[in-house]
């Protein structure tokens, strides 16, 4: 088995989720694959953006996980490629992951698993194939995108999510999360969270783990914030929006736009992808 393989290997946990995100001109994408072992379901989610416009389906069906390949109602995750539909949009992706790799961790303490999920993320994604809308089909060839694997007890109670790439999959790119978790299920809670920053051409990338390694914040609303990292090797403030209309309601009280803007404060990055989302607010 690969080492991606053992990345993306079902946990057996009661929540295991797959996705990949990207964008291909006109359109904005990201499916996961979603499964809820504790009550034996699961279910294909695609959030997507056709020129601006941005909606959500679901399919439902049988599901089976073989090490890294998941196939749900007869759509397919594995780790170097998707395939599947859900309603009129289908779609046939390829993907190198590349060796930037985010592995969030708290010494001493992973093997305890406390919070309520556990995350490795590859962060500068080249992807190919194609994802077909109501019949259009969208090319996708050599786009940057992001491949996330988590798993765990529960969904947090509320999280941020940040992920902003470059026009190429070797660009700056920025990943972040801050969630509220619970502590082995129960409460109290521990906000917890990362930031990844990498400028261009930077294959590794810079890691902030709070409370770890530094602490994250965050200031605003869903749809506009400040993320701010403090860390040993100093402060990195990321200035986040988008406009409330552009977030499609994904259930559970989560939001997600794949159309937002993020700003590294004191960098010119140029970041042509960036998703936001948001459950209640850490």
């Amino acid at each position: 088995m690969t080492a991606l393989s053992a990345d993306f290997s079902c946990r057996n946990a009661p929540l295991d989720y797959w996705f990949v995100r990207l964008r291909a001109g006109d359109l904005s994408f990201l499916a996961d694959f979603i499964l809820r072992t504790g009550t034996d379901s699961a279910e294909v989610r695609i959030s997507l953006w056709v020129r601006g416009e941005g909606r959500v389906l679901h399919r439902s069906g049988d599901w089976k996980a073989d090490g890294a390949e998941v196939v749900i109602g007869g759509s397919l995750f594995a780790a170097e490629r998707s395939r599947g539909w859900a309603g009129d949009v289908g779609w046939e992706l390829y993907w190198d992951a590349g060796t930037a790799r985010i592995a969030p961790a708290m010494p001493l303490m992973n093997s305890l698993h406390p919070l309520d999920l556990e995350l490795i993320s590859y962060p500068r994604v080249r992807i190919a194939g194609e994802v077909t809308v109501s019949g259009e089909v969208f090319p996708v060839g050599d786009a940057a995108g992001t491949l996330t694997h988590y798993w765990g007890r529960r969904l947090p109670d509320a999280w941020r999510w940040v992920s902003a790439a470059g026009p190429t999959s070797s660009g700056p790119a920025v990943e972040a999360v801050l969630m509220r978790s619970r502590l082995w299920g129960h409460r109290p809670a521990l906000v917890a969270g990362y930031l990844w920053t990498a400028e261009d051409g930077d294959r590794a990338g810079s890691l902030l783990v709070s409370p770890v390694s530094g602490v994250l914040t965050a200031a605003g609303t869903g749809a506009d914030f400040l993320l701010t990292g403090r860390g040993l090797t100093g402060t990195r403030r990321l200035l986040c929006s988008a406009a409330p209309e552009d977030f499609n309601d994904l259930g559970e009280d989560i939001h997600q736009t794949l159309e937002g803007r993020c700003i590294l404060l004191g960098e010119d990055w140029p970041f042509s992808a960036v998703g936001l989302e948001y459950r209640a607010l850490p």
